[in-house]
């Protein structure tokens, strides 16, 4: 037996007296030892089998408690990144609403060998789930970083512009728009988001541009509304004082007759700014938009 030459070496190393009842005993140690391994990992694998029997019988309360019973066995033998069931632990608590276990559970996952691009992206969306935005953004990022050609690579990449524009990170939101396909960016929640990136970056065009595609999808559209009324009535409002101080620093018949060019221009923008206006005071009635109908 390979342990009997493992002790003889040992004692004629050392020049230690054999010892045959001191053999025998270490031994039946070894042998005890090495019976109760096998037995502890057939048992864990019978308990991870009746742990999925129960998740597919929707006995959540029951497949986490298999579950934990073979987190604790890896968690005693100090090998944890070998546990296969942090991710399954970590469903059957979500089934059960344990918000704080299931993200315990996916991050005892993500230090394991059976990390996925799925741990990520779950704890994202849980972290979303309890209003956490700079972890929600962490797995977001790690997301992208660890897994460039996960299958829910676009659903991270719009959540990703959404927070950027949220925390008013406008060059990583300008970069990471890019990434998202076109086929994606036609909602009016993703829309609003490209829109306040434009404004805050002064690309009035481009805001001209989404306001009007804002209202193709949504006449009711708070955002479009605005702006466009706005633009319409400044619009107006510059070049009806333009036209007329020009006019009143050269008198002349020809300069006259662009004033009153220009005045029937102004009086269409005019309309067209209050026709928006109206349509936004019925949907949010106040002062200031009050004023400027008045002022039209």
């Amino acid at each position: 037996m390979q342990f009997s030459r493992v002790y003889f070496y040992f004692c004629r190393l050392y020049k230690i007296p054999v010892n045959m009842r001191l053999l025998n005993l270490l031994t039946m140690i070894f042998v005890i030892s090495y019976l109760a391994s096998c037995t502890g990992g057939k048992q864990i694998t019978t308990t991870m089998q009746n742990g999925q029997t129960f998740w597919q019988e929707g006995q959540y309360e029951q497949a986490l408690k298999s579950w934990e019973e073979v987190i604790v066995y890896y968690e005693k033998k100090d090998e944890q990144k070998e546990c296969p069931v942090y991710e399954k632990a970590a469903g059957a608590a979500y089934k059960l609403g344990k918000t704080e276990k299931t993200i315990s559970y996916l991050i005892m996952n993500q230090n394991s060998d059976y990390a996925n691009a799925d741990t990520y992206y779950d704890l994202a969306a849980l972290y979303k789930q309890t209003d956490n935005l700079s972890k929600e953004l962490e797995e977001l990022e790690a997301y992208v970083e660890k897994y460039p050609e996960g299958d829910k690579l676009t659903e991270v990449h719009i959540r990703l512009f959404e927070i950027y524009v949220e925390i008013k990170s406008w060059e990583k939101a300008g970069n990471v728009w890019q990434k998202i396909p076109d086929l994606n960016k036609s909602n009016t929640v993703i829309l609003e988001k490209y829109f306040l990136l434009n404004k805050a970056l002064d690309n009035d065009s481009v805001c001209d541009t989404t306001a009007e595609i804002l209202l193709q999808y949504d006449k009711s559209n708070l955002t479009g509304l605005e702006w466009l009324a706005k633009k319409y009535f400044w619009q107006a409002e510059h070049n009806y004082h333009s036209q007329l101080k020009a006019y009143e620093n050269n008198k002349t018949v020809k300069q006259y007759k662009k004033l009153l060019k220009a005045l029937d221009e102004v009086t269409v923008d005019f309309k067209t700014s209050l026709g928006y206006f109206e349509s936004l005071y019925i949907l949010e009635p106040n002062p200031a938009t009050a004023k400027y109908m008045g002022d039209i």
